[in-house]
Order: C-alpha cells, then structure tokens, then sequence
C-alpha cells in the first residue's frame, strides 16, 4: 500500500465514482421505489411497505457476513476491490430489473419484486460493504478520511439528483410516445442501469495499491458480541449513523406523497424540487468541510442535522399549496442537513477501526462496516414497513383523490416522523466520546503500542 497520508486528486475522484451508482439506484429505491409499487405495479401500500422491509432486512443480514469475507479475502488485488470488479456487471441488470414488471398475475408479480429485491440487496452489500471499508483502509488521517469522503459525497448528491429527479420526467417524457407507464420505467431503468457499470470499473481502477495487505486478520461472527458492541465509541457512533438514516429514510419515502397530494405538484414539477433539494446539497459540502476542520465532524453534523430537524418539525407544517417559494427555501436549508447525514456520518464511521485496532492488533474494517450497515439497514426496514402501514391506516388511495384526514397524515409523516429521529441522533452526537485530539492520540498510542513503548493511556481512556 502506498504509505503516504495525503492521497492524490485522482485517486480521491476515482475512489467516489463507485458512489454515483451506489446512490443512484439506492436513492430511486428509497425515494421512488415505494411510489412505483403503489401507483404503477398497484400493489397495496402495506404490501409494498412489506416487501421494502424484507429486502432491508435480507440486506441487513448479509452485511456481517460480507464484511468478514472482505477482511479474511486475501488476493494480490487486495482484500477490497475483486469485490468491487466483480459486482459492476450484475449491479447494472438488477437496476433495470428493480423496476420492470412484466405484467404476472397479481400473487407472482409480488413474488417477482420479492425475489428482485433480495437479489438487488445481496449484489448492493457486495459492492457496497467492501467499498466502504476500503475509505478507513486508503488513509487513516483523521483530517484525509474527512476530505475523501467528501468527494464520495459529490457522486452521491449527483447520483441523488439523478436518481431522485430524472426518472419521473424521463418516465413522463417517454409515457407520451409508448402509452405504458410500466415500459417507460423499465426503458428508462435499463438506461441507467446500463451506465451504472462503468464508475464502478473506475473506482476498482484508480484506487489500484491503495489497498492494506495485513498478514493476517482472524474475524468471526463471535467478534461481533465480544468485540463490537464493546466498543463503547462504536456504540454512540452507530446510535447517531442509524437515527439520522431512518429520518432520512423516511423524509424520503414520504416526500413525493407530500408534493403530489398536499403541494398538488405534477410529475415535472416534483421532479424539479428532487433536483433542487440533490442539487443544493453539493453547495453545502465546502462548508462542512470547513466546520468539520476547524470543530470536528461532531459540531458539523449537530449543526446541520439540528437545522434540518427544526425545518421538518416546524417549517414544513407551515408549508401550504399556495407557498411554493416557502417550500423550496425549506427545501434549501434542509439540503444542508440531507449532505451533513451523508458526510458527517460516513466520515465517523472509519475513525472506530483505530478503537479496535488499538485493543485487537488487527484491521477489521469490513467487521465493523458490516455491521453498522447491518444495524441501518434494520432500522430503516422497520421504518419503511411502518410508513405502508401508516399510509393504509390514514385511508391512503394511490393515484386517486385524497380524504383531508389522509392528506393530514402525510404532513404529519413528513414533517414529524422525519424529525423525531434526526432530534434523536443530535442526543447521541452531543454525547460522542470521539473528537479529533483524541483520535490523533490514539494513533500515536498505536504506533507507540506497536513498538513496545509506554503511551498515555489517560488521553484516550474515554474512547475506549
């Protein structure tokens, strides 16, 4: 591996490509995928929230697993990126098979998106387990994993406005000259799913020798009981990585219900506030970078998610059909908190290796990737079953005239199921033992620990 703390530009790039179809077929999942079910398949909502849980939950189950794998791999290509090479292929067909119903009577086109889903999940934690536990592996300055993971959150925002805006327009466009709605998604999702396989070859690419080869990393499921959740800095970090995830899982999901029922947006319109909303996010990331230099990624992301929580608990109860311009400048302070999830979170996460690196003597990024993948993704399960049945509770009809009471319920879904858990990770991120001094004399323990000497062991007693 290359030993130098900075990483070059080119690297940094190639290393965020992956993330543009990472994000961009998991952003149409989370934000359309529940919408296409209802109001396309026509699947009842509860169901559809139903099978959302279950490829969650399925993926959630295989992270651990995909992570141990990743950290026993040994390969001259490293333990990371033959992961990466081999997914690009079978990550574009499922893209296009998420969203294609081939018209099977009502019990087998559920089993169909039953048996999609999960494979869509299976080839997603294959790719994105070990590509994310190759960010602790490529530096372990605290300041550089800031910055790396910074334009792997440029891909994902772009993935995002792509994923989030383009596919109601090119659906809409396309609707006029075939006159099937299921056709156009499964035309346009085949597109994308086509030009998702390339990033991936350029980040399997450019991040060749930037890889750790250990000589040895013993990982068992046992490790996860006996070593993770010991972790007392792993604890707090995956408390505020999931929260934060499930508010952002649910705004989500909820979102395109809100503009077309309560704000009475059409297909154009509601895609023009996704792009908006993915848009101004890529504004916000220099900021965060800056705050989290100078103050840590802990102020960043109480900073940025609490704006974004009061902007859901408060500014978009506010909102009505004739405030459009409200709206949007709520969409552009929210954008921040949206990016701040995104970079704040993924950034915390590597910083836990050095924890159990300093008390095992081993990298076990994979180990503890997998599992914080595999507590949000649990988490957001749950929410998402919840938000079907919520729907059908509050008398949800899809694509059809909605009671006020059904209206009502959505608002509320948006603005305070949102908020709740984004109030709930800013607790857990206040009370985060890990900050940027500490870090630093953890690994100066480390390397100190490594050669037999003394380290101060006061200094870093409270992250461990």
């Amino acid at each position: 591996m290359n030993q130098t703390t900075r990483l070059p530009f080119r690297v940094k790039v190639g290393y965020g490509a992956a993330e543009l179809p990472n994000s961009l077929t998991w952003t149409m999942f989370y934000v359309l995928f529940l919408f296409f079910l209802t109001d396309v398949v026509r699947i009842e909502p509860a169901m559809a929230g139903f099978i959302m849980m279950l490829g969650t939950l399925w993926d959630a189950v295989t992270d651990p697993g995909i992570g141990i794998i990743s950290d026993r791999s040994k390969s001259k290509f490293g333990r990371r990126r033959p992961f990466i090479l081999g997914v690009a292929i079978p990550f574009g067909i499922i893209t296009w098979l998420l969203f294609t119903d081939f018209g099977f009577g009502p019990k087998m086109t559920m089993a169909y998106f039953i048996i999609v889903v999960l494979i869509y999940f299976t080839i997603f934690t294959v790719l994105d387990v070990p590509y994310t536990s190759l960010a602790a592996e490529m530096t372990q300055d605290y300041d550089e994993r800031t910055s790396l993971i910074s334009f792997r959150a440029v891909f994902c925002q772009i993935a995002s406005i792509l994923g989030a805006a383009l596919p109601l327009v090119l659906v809409q466009w396309l609707n006029q000259s075939v006159h099937s709605l299921k056709i156009s998604w499964s035309v346009v999702c085949a597109i994308f799913g086509f030009i998702a396989i390339f990033p991936i070859l350029w980040t399997w690419r450019a991040t060749r020798g930037y890889e750790l080869f250990p000589e040895s990393t013993t990982v068992k499921l046992k490790d996860i009981p006996d070593a993770v959740f010991k972790n007392r800095t792993f604890r707090y970090t995956v408390g505020v990585y999931v929260f934060s995830n499930v508010g952002m899982g649910v705004a989500g999901a909820v979102m395109v219900y809100f503009m077309k029922y309560f704000m009475n947006f059409n297909e154009t319109q509601e895609s023009i506030a996704f792009l908006f909303l993915f848009a101004c996010t890529i504004f916000w990331i220099p900021v965060i970078n800056m705050i989290s230099a100078r103050h840590g990624k802990r102020w960043a992301f109480m900073i940025f998610i609490g704006l974004w929580a009061i902007i859901q608990s408060v500014g978009v109860m506010l909102v009505r059909p004739d405030t459009v311009v409200f709206f949007y400048i709520l969409i552009i302070l929210a954008s921040g908190g949206l990016i701040g999830v995104t970079m704040a979170g993924w950034s915390m996460i590597p910083d836990v290796i050095e924890v159990d690196e300093f008390k095992s003597g081993q990298r076990r990024e994979g180990l503890y990737f997998g599992v914080i993948s595999f507590s949000r993704k649990i988490s957001v399960a749950i929410a998402l079953w919840l938000v079907g049945i919520f729907l059908s509770r509050i008398g949800y009809v899809p694509d059809a005239q909605q009671t006020d009471s059904a209206i009502f319920g959505i608002r509320i879904l948006y603005a305070e199921g949102t908020a709740v858990f984004l109030f709930i990770s800013i607790i857990l991120a206040y009370l985060l033992p890990m900050n940027k001094q500490k870090h630093q004399a953890l690994r100066e323990a480390i390397e100190l620990k490594k050669a037999g000497q003394q380290w101060d062991a006061e200094a870093i007693k409270d992250i461990l």
